[in-house]
């Protein structure tokens, strides 16, 4: 990935949208590409970052772990986000980690060419805070989905995938990357076990199927229907 290409990554960002070339050009000189392993930490809770990211390729996952060892999911970040920071308001430790769930190429920024690019073009505060708005519903979407059966917050997440990452085939819609049930576990707030037997009653049901070691959801507005997400 040459500088132009880094620069125009990092001009789509939504973080970034409407900077001036000056900024623009500092952010690409002062980043660096990383590569990293599929389930490989860009940093772990109570750890400190020091660096904003965005993801090249590839996927990575915030999440938070109990105190009994079990891990949740807070969301995925896709091709094309961003995340990290609250690097730029202190280095306190973490109270979210990040990994990869996938081989990914990451672009990181250090955050002091961040905070003086900021004071440049102030404009970086008033997006930061749209994407905050943003972050906040979509945990306030998790909490309150906290409150409902295992089952219907395991549909809930597997529509969301369908959504950002469905392929629509002659036979449903294909999720077009690989998913675990213990992923689901993680994304759901439940245990690997009683996902597994959501599963299994799931596809004696047809209601979801299996296509090359991908999810298929035959049918999506039955299966949303079903449970009532329609």
């Amino acid at each position: 990935m040459d500088m132009s290409s880094i620069r125009d990554f990092i001009a789509a960002s939504a973080w970034f949208h409407d900077a001036p070339d000056d900024v623009l050009d500092a952010l690409a000189s002062a980043s660096t590409l990383k590569h990293y392993d599929a389930n490989s930490h860009l940093w772990r809770m109570g750890d400190t970052n020091t660096e904003i990211f965005g993801v090249v390729t590839g996927r990575v996952q915030i999440y938070v772990s109990a105190a009994m060892g079990q891990e949740f999911a807070v969301t995925d970040l896709p091709r094309g986000s961003w995340g990290g920071e609250s690097c730029l308001k202190d280095t306190d430790a973490r109270t979210v980690g990040a990994r990869t769930l996938v081989s990914s190429e990451i672009l990181l920024i250090p955050k002091e060419a961040v905070l003086l690019a900021a004071g440049h073009w102030s404009l970086l505060y008033r997006n930061l805070w749209l994407h905050q708005v943003v972050v906040c519903r979509g945990l306030f979407k998790i909490v309150g989905g906290m409150f409902q059966p295992l089952e219907v917050r395991v549909a809930k997440r597997l529509i969301e995938l369908a959504e950002e990452h469905g392929r629509p085939i002659e036979r449903g819609m294909l999720i077009a990357i690989k998913v675990t049930q213990s992923d689901l576990a993680r994304l759901a707030k439940g245990s690997r076990q009683r996902v597994n037997r959501i599963f299994r009653d799931w596809s004696k049901r047809g209601l979801i199927e299996t296509h090359n070691k991908l999810l298929l959801i035959p049918d999506m507005a039955a299966f949303e229907q079903e449970f009532g997400l329609f």
